[in-house]
């Protein structure tokens, strides 16, 4: 299939790529410029432009991502997807950084060619891109955006039907830029409505009415009756390759299901229970995890779901977020032993928690009228992420934060002794750990574990008959505790 710009216009044509759902290869040509867009499943995926600025290496250089050298050394003829995978394999930029670039560069060339009046089209339903895309355009603001821009009496050429009618579309889209004389007309439709009226209506003068009602139109704001079509209706024929992704497809019919996702996902803690994966998934496995939700769940989907998109958009950010992380091996290490970290954390705070005074419970502070102190919960949230930092052997940062929760709950034997073992972990902060730890054994003289703690400063700082007098004691509060007697063994 193929024409002129002149008789339809590339926002025109991505309009109807977009209804129809069609999928293939969009080319392009004005005054020797080509351009390449493609589409999947009625979503644009991706576009390439011949023009030299418009290549992703010129971003690149601009941003100082790469140099010249390194250009000339990969070649000039690598493609932009061979020379994202080898800067991020080499560590020059991440994922999220490459998607970025890229959705400035295909935004920038889109930005180009939907401004064109001549030249030629033609479409290739047997021509799909075998590359992955993980970035999103917003063609909906980019069209809106060209509507505004094309010229007026150009605009006028694409009524062609005086007789026309235009009416309300219910649920269209709501995540558009409008202008107020935008909204205005909008407004004015509630029933169908012939073109001349809305004309008349708008208050406006003949060609930007008509310009108003085309961009309305264009994004789907108004249901016109007389569109011009590109692409005859027929069977697609199915490409050898694979499409980039296949995650674009009709709008779900049954809400409940997106519910039952978005509440699935507020519960998620880790980036595993966000895809539903565990710590042994292969990165296969984990992609199909990720394409089985983008499937059903991208926010392309619900483009006229109102609040519901923005629901969408912010849960479907949380899970790009955690495939970016778990997709990158170094990433994912870092990851892991973060989490590992914070279940050991997790592990003590139990113990400590389960071991802390005479009948079984933490101390806390009360406030004046009775009531619970109103920093506790903050504080045992510090307490826990102290106590992860303090795993991971960041000490400032382990300090910082079991020392504001010490500050904000003092009767805490927790928070004392945990903010004290961070300060003994650094010869200069020793002195300071005795006060919280001496603090730690008088809130609760019967746990063991703090006295053991205590033992080890005053080893540590060289006062062997005081390290021995605590090992003693802690014996004496539990004669099966062989941490508490390997330490005593050593000090005699």
């Amino acid at each position: 299939m193929n024409g002129q710009l002149s008789e339809i216009s590339l926002p025109e044509l991505i309009r109807e790529i977009t209804l129809k759902n069609l999928s293939g290869r969009l080319g392009l040509e004005s005054d020797k410029i080509k351009v390449v867009i493609y589409f999947n499943s009625g979503s644009l995926m991706y576009a390439a432009c011949n023009v030299r600025t418009l290549r992703l290496s010129e971003y690149l250089l601009k941003a100082q991502i790469v140099t010249e050298d390194e250009l000339l050394h990969l070649g000039a003829r690598i493609s932009d997807f061979q020379l994202i995978k080898t800067l991020i394999a080499d560590n020059k930029m991440t994922r999220a950084q490459a998607d970025q670039f890229q959705a400035k560069q295909v935004t920038d060339i889109l930005r180009l060619a939907l401004l064109w009046t001549e030249g030629t089209w033609a479409f290739d339903n047997r021509s799909l891109l075998n590359e992955e895309i993980s970035f999103v355009i917003d063609v909906s603001n980019l069209l809106l955006e060209a509507g505004r821009r094309l010229p007026l009496e150009f605009t006028v050429t694409r009524f062609r039907n005086p007789n026309e009618s235009f009416s309300p579309i219910e649920n269209a889209p709501t995540a558009l830029n409008l202008l107020p004389y935008e909204v205005f007309i909008l407004s004015r439709v509630d029933r169908p409505i012939l073109l001349n009226d809305l004309k008349a209506l708008s208050g406006l003068d003949e060609l930007e009415a008509y310009r108003v009602i085309f961009t309305l139109s264009l994004v789907d704001l108004l249901k016109r009756s007389s569109w011009k079509s590109g692409f005859r209706d027929q069977p697609k024929e199915v490409s050898k390759e694979e499409p980039i992704v296949t995650f674009v497809e009709a709008a779900p019919t049954v809400e409940v299901s997106v519910e039952s996702f978005l509440d699935r996902l507020s519960t998620a803690e880790t980036h595993y229970e966000v895809l539903e994966v565990n710590q042994e998934t292969t990165l296969s496995d984990l992609k199909n995890a990720y394409y089985s939700i983008a499937r059903k769940y991208h926010p392309d989907k619900f483009r006229s779901s109102g609040e519901l998109l923005i629901r969408i958009e912010s849960a479907f950010a949380r899970i790009t977020q955690a495939y970016d992380t778990l997709r990158d091996p170094g990433l994912r290490a870092t990851y892991d032993s973060k989490l590992d970290a914070q279940s050991r954390a997790e592990r003590v705070s139990r113990a400590a928690t389960s071991g802390s005074g005479k009948d079984g419970k933490t101390g806390t502070l009360e406030s004046t009228d009775g009531g619970e102190n109103p920093y506790s919960k903050q504080a045992e949230l510090q307490f826990k992420e102290g106590l992860t930092a303090l795993e991971l052997r960041q000490r400032n940062a382990a300090i910082g934060l079991l020392g504001a929760a010490a500050r904000a709950v003092p009767d805490d034997p927790r928070y004392r002794a945990y903010y004290g073992r961070a300060l003994a972990i650094h010869e200069s902060t020793r002195r300071m750990a005795e006060v919280e730890l001496q603090a730690a054994v008088r809130l609760e003289p019967q746990n063991t574990a703090y006295r053991i703690m205590l033992a080890e400063l005053y080893r540590d700082l060289g006062f062997k008959v005081r390290a021995k007098g605590e090992a003693e004691r802690a014996v004496a509060t539990d004669r099966n505790n062989r941490e508490a007697r390997d330490l005593l063994r050593s000090l005699e």
